[in-house]
């Protein structure tokens, strides 16, 4: 095949940024053929936005270092072009999505590059309304972006990407901040734009994604160590766990039963374009497969696990009628929310973007008070309660831990809670040593916060969090942004913190993490709450998911299409099942 028929190639790219002691990318080709989707995957630090950054212009123009290497677009060089130029025929869209986002109005923001490039109003205007209208906004015409959720501001950036129509798009994470709605919305934009003709590059860490690309790329350490279909690579589960690939709950159950499972429901290994809009991966074919196999669910033991719910303790926090509207936008985000968490709970927060979970989170320790309603935390109403109080009882770990991260060393940033709330330097210490050793960062305290990966700033703020001594945890997206071991390892970790007695509540679009490891689902819609139940009764309940959004995991699909029994991750399939 000609050149030109690559749409987009790399040749032996190599980077060290400056000041680096290794490669981040290490003699890198690929190729992805004109109107491909291709998906790029590996863990955190792999190498991957490095990567990105060099196919569209970015690196070596704009980020100093030591390049080597070849891209070409369409065949042709990109190395004498201005960045300016290349975002025209390589659209990108950025892992900090946000830092994209510059103007005061939603319609102006798209308009934002077509303006730059000179097109016709009249023309800047139907590419607008058609690139607001792929990616699901056109009702939010005329509003701030500041006031939108970060799903919104995600699906906004990438309008702003889609408009000046770009042969090649290259997206980096643009699943990070998206419910599962949103993330299946994003399939279809994905879908119509391979339609269309338009060669895509994908990061991501969202591994049922994948399969639906013609191509896979995974890089480990700045090596490119798979190229090639989806399905070959995701159906080994150790392979993928050594990439940082999350592994697939269908290919894991079938390793661990010696079952090749199919991974899709329309039995290929790629499934057809749009079919994972309609739920998960892999449910009622992997069902007649393991029954085919002689594998059925033991009832008894189904029962057993539904009855396996910790006792909760006393009262923490109590909503009575709550109700709050922003002042700025007078728009109404919480609407009469009742509820009650107790000690030693494990509870999950889920809904669709805008659907108030953030705010509702804010409300659990006081960032925001109620405009109606009241918030009690450990019974004292959190309008007359001292801040410092609120802050010693309830913990709250925001989605971007920069938001909350800002010393110079881990030790000054974890002993600033403690210190802010009186306690003398012994005590600091202590609280800081204990902290470090919970989060698995000790002999970190002179590190600096902000040289280190996402995963681990998680660490560092969730340790200042802990040096407190909250009773309660409340953290905003955990797995967000994390590759797979590191999303495993985050919820081990707050699991391992309950089980020592801290209630934790999380806000999660991830719903393997939510079943696998909560033991309440408060389900929010429209402000509402509308569920307040265990998770296997929500994750359960067909007619609930679908009103607000959610999308099960595969092991609950599997399990009710086998016996009308909801399991909750791969260990409750292996546990259930018998043979003959």
């Amino acid at each position: 095949m000609s050149d030109r028929g690559r749409a987009l190639s790399a040749h032996n790219l190599s980077f060290t940024y400056r000041g680096a002691d290794s490669p981040a990318l290490n003699t890198v080709s690929l190729e992805v053929q004109a109107g491909e989707l291709a998906y790029l995957m590996g863990r955190t630090g792999a190498g991957k936005s490095t990567l990105c950054l060099c196919l569209n212009g970015i690196i070596p123009k704009l980020q100093p270092g030591e390049f080597a290497g070849e891209v070409r677009v369409g065949g042709e060089r990109i190395s004498g072009r201005q960045v300016y130029d290349i975002a025209r025929s390589v659209g990108a869209l950025f892992q900090t999505f946000e830092a994209q986002l510059l103007a005061s109005d939603v319609e102006r923001e798209v308009a934002f590059g077509l303006e730059s490039a000179g097109l016709p109003r009249e023309e800047m205007r139907r590419r607008v309304s058609e690139a607001l209208e792929l990616v699901g906004l056109s009702d939010l015409r005329g509003r701030d972006p500041a006031t939108l959720s970060g799903g919104q501001k995600q699906r906004l950036a990438l309008a702003a990407v889609l408009a000046p129509e770009p042969d090649v798009l290259v997206l980096d994470e643009p699943t990070t901040d998206l419910d599962p709605i949103a993330r299946m919305e994003l399939r279809r934009v994905v879908d119509e734009l391979s339609a269309r003709g338009v060669t895509l590059l994908i990061a991501d860490h969202e591994t049922p994604d994948a399969l639906a690309g013609d191509a896979l790329i995974a890089l480990s350490e700045g090596v490119k160590r798979y190229e090639g279909p989806p399905g070959e690579l995701l159906r080994d589960p150790a392979r993928c766990a050594g990439l940082g690939i999350l592994p697939l709950q269908v290919a894991e159950l079938g390793a661990r039963l010696g079952v090749e499972l199919p991974l899709t429901d329309d039995g290929a290994e790629r499934p057809q374009a749009g079919s994972l809009r309609h739920g998960g991966v892999g449910g009622s074919r992997a069902a007649e497969a393991l029954q085919a196999a002689g594998w059925r669910l033991d009832a008894g033991e189904c029962e057993v696990l539904a009855r396996e719910l910790p006792e909760p303790g006393e009262p923490l926090i109590e909503l009575e009628d709550v109700g709050f509207t922003y002042a700025e936008s007078r728009e109404v985000a919480l609407r009469d929310v009742s509820l009650t968490i107790r000690e030693g709970e494990f509870v999950v927060l889920l809904g669709e973007n805008g659907s108030g979970k953030s705010t509702l989170a804010k409300h659990l320790n006081g960032l925001l008070s109620p405009t109606s309603g009241m918030v009690r935390i450990g019974g004292r109403d959190t309008r007359r309660a001292p801040v410092q109080e609120l802050a010693a009882q309830v913990g709250y770990l925001f989605q971007n831990p920069d938001h909350q991260i800002f010393s110079s060393t881990v030790r000054e940033e974890v002993a600033f809670g403690p210190r802010n709330l009186g306690a003398s330097e012994h005590e600091v210490e202590a609280r800081v040593a204990e902290a470090l050793a919970a989060t698995e960062l000790s002999g970190w305290e002179e590190r600096d916060p902000f040289v280190l990966t996402k995963g681990e700033r998680q660490r560092v703020a969730l340790a200042s969090v802990l040096a407190c001594r909250p009773r309660v945890i409340v953290f905003d997206e955990p797995t967000t942004g994390l590759d797979g071991l590191q999303q495993r390892a985050m919820m081990d970790l707050l699991v391992r913190l309950n089980r020592e007695g801290t209630t934790v509540v999380v806000i999660t679009h991830c719903t393997w993490a939510a079943a696998e490891y909560a033991h309440r689902a408060l389900v929010l819609d429209e402000g509402r709450l509308v569920a307040d139940r265990s998770v296997r009764e929500v994750f359960g309940d067909a007619k609930l998911l679908a009103r607000t959004g959610q999308v099960p995991p595969d092991v609950a699909r599997i399990s009710q299409a086998m016996g009308g029994v909801t399991l909750l991750s791969v260990d409750e399939m292996e546990r259930c099942l018998r043979r003959g």
